[in-house]
């Protein structure tokens, strides 16, 4: 089915951004729709020519924005159909402040999705809590790119094994914002590191230091963070467990995943419907239990290379481009037929 779509993001630096809308363009073209994409307006002016542009599109498909009351009051008045997409907990502040709940943000949030015409939820835990607002919701996963990226070249563990490269790498991937995340592991790295030969990739704007652990800082960037993630042997991703963080869509773990690199998760939010624990990796609820399956994994190769290509089926069958951008251009679909 054909139909005009209006894209309206935050910033195309911001991952959701990039993630949830850019990277979805040209699929959503392949299933006939016309999408369009804008940064949300900033001026008065800006925001009177974006409502104004809004009446000759379908569909206006507002991505994680909280808008004040009055602006959703014209999304409401300007758009023939309204989808609202989130892939965080944005009704609370991030986990960075001692005080997570806002009730500014709890009430933009509950009128937004209330006057949705489709509310697109990164995951189940998101879309239940928005259910409590509006029964027109549908889980769309973060899609991940699997085609033509660098993914995890396993040569056989005995030649590995006989070679000076004896070296495992344990890696993460994220923004500066979440590197307090990552410290959470630093005595995990201590205690391994006296053991083994391991080195810390940590592929980010900003650099950490743990003492005693190798660190090696990579600096983020789109066109080389997929090489980067390759050369990981395991991928981690250690979150607390909090309001914040339930909300998590597990874009790191799918990254990993993708590159055919087990992951070992906090088993926080989403994580254990990403990664099958024991299959595709590890979903832990300790630091103990990191360090165990971080042992476990450090000293065989084999394994870690069963559950990399076990995990990367998972993400081509259920969380591709194509996957996700044909589930998404099936809802937008059924909502122009309503």
């Amino acid at each position: 089915m054909s139909g005009k779509i209006l894209f309206i993001y935050q910033d195309e630096r911001l991952p959701s951004s990039r993630i949830r809308v850019f990277n979805l363009l040209a699929e959503l073209r392949q299933q006939g729709f016309e999408p369009s994409a804008v940064r949300y307006p900033k001026t008065i002016a800006d925001k009177i020519k974006t409502f104004r542009q809004m009446r000759h599109f379908d569909i206006v498909y507002l991505q994680k924005k909280l808008p004040t009351r009055l602006e959703a009051k014209f999304f409401r008045r300007y758009a023939r159909r309204l989808v609202f997409d989130f892939d965080d907990a944005i009704y609370y502040r991030d986990d960075r402040h001692k005080q997570t709940y806002s009730r500014a943000r709890s009430l933009k949030f509950q009128y937004l999705v209330r006057i949705a015409d489709l509310v697109v939820a990164g995951n189940q835990i998101l879309a239940d809590y928005a259910a409590q607002f509006n029964p027109r919701v549908t889980v769309i996963p973060s899609a991940v790119e699997t085609r033509n990226i660098a993914r995890k070249c396993y040569q056989s563990c005995q030649e590995k094994e006989s070679t000076a490269q004896a070296k495992v790498i344990i890696g993460w991937v994220g923004g500066r914002g979440n590197l307090h995340h990552l410290a959470m592991l630093s005595s995990v790295f201590q205690t391994l590191s006296k053991l083994y030969e391991i080195q810390v990739n940590v592929v980010c704007d900003a650099g950490v230091e743990i003492p005693g652990v190798k660190v090696r800082h990579i600096p983020w960037r789109l066109e080389t963070q997929d090489q980067e993630i390759a050369q990981f042997d395991i991928g981690v991703m250690p979150l607390p467990d909090n309001k914040w963080t339930e909300g998590k869509c597990g874009y790191k773990a799918l990254q990993y995943m993708a590159a055919a690199v087990p992951a070992v998760c906090s088993d926080v939010g989403t994580n254990r419907y990403l990664v099958e624990h024991g299959r595709e990796g590890f979903v832990v609820s300790s630091m103990d239990e990191f360090y165990q399956a971080l042992n476990t994994l450090i000293t065989d190769a084999e394994l870690r290379k069963k559950m990399g290509l076990n995990a990367r089926r998972k993400v081509e069958e259920h969380f591709s481009i194509p996957v996700v951008g044909k589930k998404l251009a099936d809802k937008l679909s059924t909502l122009l037929l309503a």
